[in-house]
C-alpha cells in the first residue's frame, strides 16, 4: 500500500515531460505537500525515505536544473544556499557513525527538500504564477477546515488514522492536549508546526484580499466567494489558535502588524509607526517572558508553563555542546544530548548542533539576505499589487524565522521556507507593464477618425 505514494512522482514525471511545469506544481507537488503529511512515504531500495511530496518534486526540480523556464541570474543567495547545503552534507559525512545513513537522510532533506525547494522557488511562480500559486495554497487550507474542525472536537487526527489503520504507519506522534482541548495538527504532524503554517497562508492570504478589493473577477468564481465573505481571513487565525501553539500565535499578530505598512499612504511612515509598536509589544513580551520562566518548579502553574522553562533552559545547558561542535557541528543523527532535554525544541540550535558554526551562520545569512532583498524590492517597485505580494512575503518569512526559536525545522518546514527564499530571490513588478497597457487601452476615441481615400 505504501507504494502508492509513488504515484505523485510519477504524475509529476509525466506532466515534466510534456513540458507542463507549472501543471505539475500547481496539481501534483503543491497538494502533495499542503495536503499529505510527511510520514506518508516510502522507501525504494537504495533511496532515502521520500514522502509523497518529495517524490513529486524530485522530477519537477531536477527537470528545471537542466532545463530552467527563466534564465538563471545569480545572487547571493545562490552561494549562502550551496555553502549551507554542502556544508551540511559534509557534517553528515564526517561526524554521524554511519556515513551512509548520514548521507540518506542529506539526500532527502537536504538535496530533494531544501535544495530543490528553492530551485522550484525561483523558477516556477513569477511572473505569472503568483496569484495562481497563491490562490491554489489557500484553497488546500480551506479545504482542511472541516478534519480540523473534527481533530478540535473529538481530539482525533484523521491522516493519523489513515496512516494506522490503512497503510499500517506508525510515526509516532499523537494528538496532543492543552486546557482541556485538543491541539490540531492536521497534515504537519505536529501542533506548532501546523501553526506556523497556517500562519504563512495567513500571510500570504493579504495578497488575495487586496487583489480581491482591486478586480473581483481575477480571483475566479469560488476564491472570490471564500474572500467575499472572508472566510480565509477570519479561519487561518482561527486554525492558528486551535493549535495552542503560542508564538505562532504572537507571530501572527506580529504579521497582521507588518501587513498594515502599505495601507499608509507613506510607506515611510508605516514602518515608523509599525516598527515602533512592534518594538514597544516585543519589549512588553520579552519582560512578561522573563517573569514566567523564572520560577521554581514547584510554583510552575500548568503544562505551558513548564514548556516554556524546558526552553529557556535549552538554551544554558546546550552552550558547551555547541560550542564544543566547532564549525561542522555533530551531525543530525548522533549529537550528544542534556540528559532529561532531548527533544531540542529550536531550529536554530538544531541547525547548528547538527551542522556547527558553518551551517548557523549560513543559514542566518540566507534569513538576512531575504529580508534585504524584499526590503529593496518595497523601494524599487511602483505597483501597489507587487508591493503587497512583498509585504505578504516578508511576513510570512519574518513569522518563520521568528517561530523557529521554539521549534526544528522539521515536517513540511524545510520545503516551505526554501521555497519562500527562492520565490523571494525572482520577484518582479510585472503590474507595470500591465498598467500602462490598460491606461492607453483607456484613452479616449478620438472625436474624428482620419480615413485613408485614394485619390
Amino acid at each position: 500500500m505504501q507504494y502508492l505514494f509513488i504515484l505523485p512522482g510519477l504524475i509529476s514525471l509525466y506532466y515534466v515531460i510534456r513540458g507542463q511545469q507549472a501543471k505539475a506544481f500547481l496539481n501534483v507537488y503543491l497538494p502533495c505537500t499542503f495536503l499529505m503529511p510527511m510520514y506518508y512515504a516510502v522507501r525504494i531500495p537504495h533511496l532515502p525515505v521520500l514522502s509523497a511530496g518529495d517524490f513529486a518534486l524530485l522530477p519537477l526540480g531536477i527537470s528545471l536544473l537542466i532545463h530552467p523556464m527563466v534564465k538563471w541570474r545569480f545572487r547571493r543567495m545562490d552561494l549562502w544556499l550551496l555553502i549551507f547545503v554542502t556544508g551540511y552534507a559534509i557534517s553528515e559525512v564526517t561526524r554521524d557513525y554511519s556515513p551512509k545513513d548520514g548521507m540518506s537522510l542529506w539526500l532527502q532533506d537536504g538535496f530533494v527538500e531544501i535544495f530543490l525547494g528553492y530551485v522550484v522557488g525561483r523558477q516556477v511562480i513569477e511572473p505569472g504564477l503568483r496569484l495562481e500559486t497563491i490562490k491554489r495554497l489557500i484553497f488546500l487550507f480551506m479545504c482542511q477546515t472541516p478534519l480540523a474542525l473534527f481533530e478540535f472536537r473529538f481530539g482525533q487526527n484523521p491522516w493519523l488514522n489513515v496512516a494506522n489503520n490503512i497503510f499500517g504507519i506508525h510515526p509516532g506522534w499523537f494528538v496532543q492536549l492543552r486546557g482541556g482541548t485538543a491541539r490540531i495538527a492536521t497534515c504537519f504532524s505536529g501542533a506548532i508546526v501546523a501553526g506556523m503554517m497556517f500562519m504563512i497562508a495567513a500571510a500570504l492570504n493579504y495578497y488575495l484580499v487586496q487583489i480581491y478589493k482591486l478586480d473581483k473577477s481575477r480571483l475566479g468564481p469560488w476564491m472570490s466567494k471564500l474572500q467575499k465573505y472572508k472566510l480565509p481571513f477570519f479561519l487561518l487565525p482561527m486554525f492558528v489558535f486551535m493549535t495552542g501553539s503560542r508564538m505562532p500565535l504572537a507571530c501572527t499578530v506580529l504579521e497582521f502588524l507588518l501587513l498594515q505598512i502599505p495601507r499608509f499612504k507613506s510607506l515611510r511612515t508605516g514602518l515608523i509607526v509599525i516598527l515602533l509598536l512592534v518594538a514597544i509589544g516585543g519589549g512588553a513580551v520579552y519582560s512578561y517572558f522573563e517573569r514566567y520562566t523564572s520560577v521554581s518548579e514547584d510554583q510552575v502553574t500548568d503544562e505551558a508553563q513548564s514548556s516554556a522553562i524546558y526552553r529557556k533552559q535549552l538554551l544554558v545547558n546546550y552552550a558547551p555542546i555547541l560550542e564544543a561542535g566547532g564549525w561542522l557541528g555533530w551531525g543530525s543523527l548522533n549529537p550528544p544530548l542534556v540528559i532529561g532535554q532531548s527533544s531540542i525544541d529550536n531550529g536554530y540550535m538544531l541547525v547548528q548542533l547538527a551542522q556547527g558554526k558553518l551551517g548557523e551562520y549560513t543559514f542566518e545569512l540566507m534569513q538576512l539576505e531575504s529580508v534585504l532583498a524584499l526590503a529593496l524590492c518595497v523601494a524599487r517597485f511602483k505597483s501597489k499589487e507587487s508591493q503587497f505580494l512583498v509585504f505578504s512575503l516578508l511576513g510570512a518569512l519574518i513569522g518563520l524565522y521568528v517561530s523557529l526559536s521554539t521549534v526544528g525545522l522539521g515536517e513540511q518546514t524545510p520545503q516551505v521556507l526554501f521555497l519562500l527564499l527562492g520565490w523571494s530571490q525572482s520577484l518582479q513588478d510585472t503590474q507595470i507593464l500591465g498598467a500602462r497597457a490598460s491606461a492607453a487601452d483607456a484613452l479616449p476615441e478620438p472625436k474624428f477618425r482620419f480615413k485613408r481615400v485614394i485619390a
